[in-house]
C-alpha cells in the first residue's frame, strides 16, 4: 500500500511540472520580440551658389519732395480746387484767395497814379520854361531851384506809386496758389470761406517719385552707397546716400527705389540690405553644427557617418559658403540630431537635391 501511495505522489509530482513547465513556455512564447529602432536623415550635396548677407531696417516712405503749401497774405479762402490724392501738374491752380480788398486798393493806386502821372507833366513843364527864363535872366536862382524840387518831388511820389502798384500785382498773383512742382495732393488743412494765415499749411503736395529712410547702428559690415535693398524677395533699389546729421543718435540713409512704390507717403516697410555676398560651395543653414571648439558637418562616407570641421565664409538665414567644398552627400537636420548621428547603428537616407 506505502508503495502505491509513493507511486501515485511521484506521478502527480510529474505531472504538475509538466504543467508548470508548460505554462512557463507559453508564458515566454506570449512575450512581446523586442522592436529594433531605425533612424532617417536626409543628405544633399553641396552647390556652388552666389549667397547675399542682409541686414533687415524699417523704413519710412516719403516723397522725394514735399512740400506744404500756404498763403502769403491773410485772406479769405475763395475756393480749393483740388481733392485729396489728387495728381496736379506745376503751375495748376490748386486754391484762389478772396482778392476783392486788393483788387480795390489796386483801382486806388492807379488813380493816384493816373493823378501823379498829370502832376509829374505840369511840374516838368515848369522846370522847362523856368530853366529857359532862368538862362535870360528872367527869373531869380532860387524859383528855378523851387521848380526842380516840384519835379523832383513829382517825379518821387510818381515812382513810389509805380513799385506799390508792382506790389500789388504780386499779391494778387499770390492770392492765386499755384502748384510748385508735379506731384500729388496729400493731405487738404482749410476749407472754402475759412481764413488763410501767413505761414499756416492750406494743404501738402507730395512728389510723385519716393524714397525710403531709415536709421541704424554702424557695424563690422557697413551700410554704404550702392548697396542694393530688398522688400520681400523683390530688389526695388539700392543706398543713394548717408545722411551727415544723426537723428536721435543713429545713422540716416536714403534709398532710391528702381521705379515708383505702391505705398503711401509716411507709412512704414521692413527692408533688407545687401550688405555682404560671395559665391563658392554652399549647404542649407540646417547642415552645420555650432560648437565652442568650431563648426562642424556630418557627411556620408563609406556607409557611415562622420563629423568633419568646417570654415564658414558667409552665411545667412537659409545657407551657409564654405571655404572648401565637399564632394560626400552632407545630412541636414537639428543640431541634436546631428550631434548623435555617427553613434546611430541603422540609419535610412532620404536624399535630397
Amino acid at each position: 500500500m506505502k508503495k502505491i501511495i509513493s507511486i501515485v505522489i511521484v506521478i502527480v509530482i510529474v505531472v504538475a511540472a509538466g504543467m508548470f513547465l508548460k505554462k512557463q513556455k507559453d508564458d515566454v512564447a506570449s512575450l512581446e520580440i523586442p522592436k529594433i529602432y531605425t533612424h532617417s536623415v536626409s543628405v544633399v550635396t553641396a552647390k556652388r551658389e552666389t549667397v547675399a548677407q542682409k541686414r533687415r531696417f524699417l523704413a519710412e516712405v516719403q516723397a522725394s519732395n514735399s512740400a506744404y503749401i500756404a498763403s502769403k497774405f491773410s485772406a479769405n479762402i475763395k475756393k480749393i480746387y483740388v481733392n485729396e490724392n489728387d495728381k496736379v501738374k506745376k503751375n495748376q491752380l490748386l486754391i484762389a484767395l478772396d482778392d476783392s480788398d486788393i483788387k480795390a486798393n489796386l483801382a486806388s493806386l492807379y488813380e493816384q497814379q493816373s493823378a501823379l502821372k498829370t502832376d509829374v507833366a505840369n511840374a516838368k513843364n515848369i522846370l522847362n520854361r523856368n530853366k529857359k527864363l532862368f538862362e535870360i535872366e528872367a527869373i531869380s536862382q532860387e524859383s528855378f531851384d523851387n521848380s526842380n524840387v516840384m519835379y523832383q518831388n513829382k517825379f518821387s511820389a510818381l515812382q513810389s506809386i509805380n513799385e506799390r502798384i508792382n506790389q500789388t500785382k504780386s499779391q494778387l498773383r499770390y492770392l492765386n496758389i499755384r502748384a510748385p512742382f508735379n506731384g500729388r495732393v496729400g493731405s487738404i488743412i482749410g476749407n472754402d470761406g475759412s481764413l488763410a494765415l501767413p505761414g499756416k499749411a492750406l494743404l501738402t503736395l507730395n512728389s510723385d517719385d519716393q524714397k525710403l529712410v531709415f536709421s541704424f547702428v554702424d557695424r563690422e559690415k557697413p551700410i554704404i552707397e550702392g548697396q542694393k535693398v530688398y522688400i520681400g524677395e523683390h530688389a526695388i533699389g539700392e543706398i543713394l546716400k548717408r545722411y551727415d546729421d544723426a537723428k536721435n543718435a543713429l545713422l540716416v540713409a536714403e534709398v532710391k527705389p528702381y521705379k515708383s512704390l505702391p505705398y503711401a507717403n509716411k507709412s512704414y516697410k521692413t527692408i533688407d540690405i545687401v550688405v555682404d555676398s560671395i559665391e563658392g560651395c554652399t549647404l542649407p543653414i540646417n547642415a552645420v553644427v555650432h560648437k565652442k571648439s568650431g563648426d562642424y558637418i556630418v557627411v556620408y562616407k563609406d556607409g557611415k557617418f562622420e563629423n568633419r570641421a568646417v570654415e564658414i565664409l558667409l552665411n545667412n538665414s537659409k545657407k551657409v559658403v564654405l571655404s572648401e567644398c565637399v564632394s560626400e552627400p552632407v545630412a541636414i537636420a537639428s543640431e541634436a540630431k546631428l550631434s548623435l548621428l555617427s553613434s546611430y547603428g541603422n540609419v535610412i537616407i532620404n536624399k535630397g537635391n
